[in-house]
């Protein structure tokens, strides 16, 4: 079973404006709410995809049911949340053409809190497989780290796509994947990055430090993969792009749903590729169909590494 852990997740307030005018009365012209967070965008696009995941995190307060609601939509997610006394955080998402988000910390999580949250990541098993996704709050880094810990006593696969401290912190628990976009690559050495070159010599180096797998993601310009084997890019499908929410967390749940049908890491890649590119073409998270609908059109080239 796949596990996605959010240890911050959010009820995300989408807003649509014509245009905003800061320290003016702005009006929307459309809006919609939706549970939101890197490893609940995961579920979504894995239930999209037809894969069951059970989604672990913290909610409480008085947004938790609206937040149960919206979640409860999806036929195969399974919630398996710890709740908490504090509030799940409300982010706004502002479009006017380019989007504005505009996130909340969020609330505390008390000892016992994530003792509880302890006990549901010790039940998993050399079958299971958790995603660690999404901001970990000051206060749970000795609680992640204890989950990391669990899952490498007991077999469990993890993947990272968190912040760049708590990426690198881990590497140590040999993820079978990372998934740093290019500025947290950047944050990872704290030195700019301006060629592909330097794509891949720091994404060798979180490989040598203990990634199966290490994907950054490039936005418009596709996202390379590096590993054992070699360093490959996939190039973007032609379009408009609509959306750029959740495209990082799709190439996740596409490598995943690959990962599980496949041992080609090409293949992998492709897929996991097509999904963050039908995500970024869609109002909303990639559905199978859109994926499927575009795959053929990814293609995947090795990039030559220098043998220094």
């Amino acid at each position: 079973m796949i596990y996605t852990c959010t240890l911050n997740p959010s009820l995300d307030y989408y807003m649509s404006f014509d245009n905003i005018e800061n320290g003016r009365l702005n009006r929307s012209i459309s809006e919609h709410f939706e549970a939101g967070g890197k490893g609940i965008n995961v579920s979504i696009v894995l239930n999209n995809l037809r894969i069951p995941s059970r989604a672990l995190g913290f909610v409480g307060g008085f947004t938790k049911d609206f937040f149960m609601e919206h979640l409860m939509r999806y036929t195969y997610i399974e919630p398996n949340f710890t709740y908490i006394k504090g509030h799940t955080r409300i982010n706004v998402k502002a479009f006017t053409g380019v989007e504005t988000t505009l996130n909340a910390k969020g609330p505390q999580v008390s000892e016992e809190e994530k003792r509880m949250m302890l006990r549901r990541v010790d039940r998993l098993t050399n079958y299971d497989l958790l995603v660690l996704s999404g901001s970990c709050p000051d206060n749970c880094f000795d609680m992640a780290e204890k989950m990391m810990q669990h899952c490498v006593e007991n077999e469990v696969k993890i993947v990272l796509d968190t912040k760049p401290s708590t990426m690198l912190a881990f590497l140590k628990y040999r993820p079978l994947l990372v998934k740093p976009n290019l500025e947290e690559l950047e944050d990872m050495f704290e030195e700019p990055i301006f060629t592909e070159k330097d794509i891949v010599k720091h994404a060798r180096r979180l490989v040598e430090m203990g990634a199966e797998n290490c994907i950054v993601s490039l936005g418009a310009d596709g996202a390379i993969l590096v590993n054992e084997t070699g360093a490959y890019k996939s190039n973007v499908v032609p379009g408009e792009v609509r959306n750029t929410i959740g495209a990082g967390d799709s190439v996740v749940a596409g490598f995943l749903m690959s990962y599980l049908r496949s041992t080609d890491i090409i293949q992998i890649f492709q897929y996991a590729s097509a999904c963050g590119s039908a995500t970024a073409l869609s109002d909303t998270l990639a559905t199978r169909e859109e994926v499927e609908a575009i795959v053929d059109q990814i293609v995947i080239t090795k990039i030559e590494e220098d043998n220094e």
